[in-house]
């Protein structure tokens, strides 16, 4: 069973590609082995394999330096800026994991 509070640690201290943090990330997620640490594309397949119905937006901040993320369906809505397109799109699954479902 994953731990998502450890491995959401283990994303916001991430700055780039990590395997063994991807290897976390396909367990999780019950997901192919893949570079997803550093791979717009790999990232892009998990969140539309996990959350089919569900769109990814991806970009940069106000400032034009940090990469963010951001999911969402219907009211529910989650972002996440990191180092990295990859690294934010991950941080943002890692939240959705948290959060409670009703």
């Amino acid at each position: 069973m994953t731990d998502w509070s450890v491995l959401g640690v283990r994303l916001k201290a991430a700055t780039g590609q990590d395997p063994a943090l991807d290897a976390a990330i396909a367990e999780a997620f019950a997901a192919p082995s893949a570079a997803y640490t550093g791979s717009v594309a790999a990232c892009r397949q998990l969140v539309a394999t996990v959350l089919p119905d569900w769109r990814l937006h991806v970009g940069f901040d106000a400032s034009g330096v940090l990469p963010y993320a951001a999911v969402f369906k219907d009211d529910i809505r989650v972002a996440a800026e990191a180092p990295t397109v990859p690294l934010a799109v991950l941080r943002c699954l890692a939240e959705l994991a948290t959060m409670p479902h009703g």
